[in-house]
């Protein structure tokens, strides 16, 4: 499994905007497992917004989507774009099951 993450920095007045979108662009693939918004309890208008999909294949095919471009895009116009990042997920060892 592979993700993304982004970290935005919203100014209060564009916080609720913010979550519309959010919502307005879930994912609609079936390669995408999950969508997910958290908020920084710590600073205040700060999110990092998460999907996970099946595989790299899949998510690289996200990112050159008209509608990753959209999401981009959305977050230009709602705040700042903190940081970008792909991520892989591994099982955990035995061990640890």
């Amino acid at each position: 499994m592979v993700g993304l993450e982004i970290q935005v920095q919203l100014s209060k007045e564009k916080r609720r905007e913010f979550l519309q979108a959010f919502e307005f662009l879930a994912c609609k693939s079936s390669d995408c497992i999950g969508q997910y918004l958290y908020e920084d309890l710590n600073k205040d208008n700060r999110f990092l917004w998460m999907e996970r999909w099946t595989n790299s294949n899949a998510l690289e095919a996200h990112l050159q989507s008209d509608h990753f471009r959209s999401v981009l895009g959305s977050i230009e116009v709602l705040g700042e774009l903190e940081n970008l990042q792909l991520v892989e997920f591994r099982a955990p060892p035995d061990n640890l099951r």
